[in-house]
């Protein structure tokens, strides 16, 4: 495991936090997944690694992209979100399910003031309502600057 280092400033090396302002401020970079140097960015090479990819393989490395992604805590052994790997991607799902409703056949001419006689309906057959919603799934949110401590 890596040695964490407090930056001079009282961050740690590799703490992610997010910012209401768009650009990095000092000391912190974007969390916009671009290849940076493992020699000049080396103290944050040592805490994260290729975490969030490997850069060119040898002379860089990737910082994690957060842009427009939510950020869902690693599971660590709780079998909420069992076989996830620290820092990896998932991509969005839903939890299979559908939504039935019945077609009933009236069979009574409306007498008794609109209402039908027990026993009047029959169900016919089952329908699935069509697809509704728009092109995402997302709880409420704001959007700010994710940035990590170098």
């Amino acid at each position: 495991m890596a040695s964490y280092k407090l930056s001079t400033l009282g961050s740690l090396v590799g703490q992610v936090a997010h910012f209401s302002m768009s650009g990095a401020p000092t000391g912190w970079l974007k969390c916009n997944g671009a290849a940076i140097s493992r020699t000049t960015y080396s103290a944050l090479f040592a805490v994260v690694g290729t975490t969030h990819g490997a850069g060119d393989g040898s002379t860089t490395f990737a910082l994690p992209d957060l842009r427009g992604e939510f950020i869902r805590g690693w599971d660590d052994g709780r079998t909420v979100d069992n076989g996830r790997t620290f820092g990896s991607f998932q991509a969005d799902a839903f939890k299979a399910h559908n939504h039935t409703y019945l077609i009933f056949d009236a069979q009574f001419s409306g007498q008794n003031n609109g209402q039908p006689p027990s026993g009047a309906l029959n169900p016919v057959f089952n329908r699935t309502t069509g697809d509704a919603g728009g092109t995402e799934t997302r709880p409420r949110n704001r959007a700010l600057l994710a940035c990590i401590k170098f």
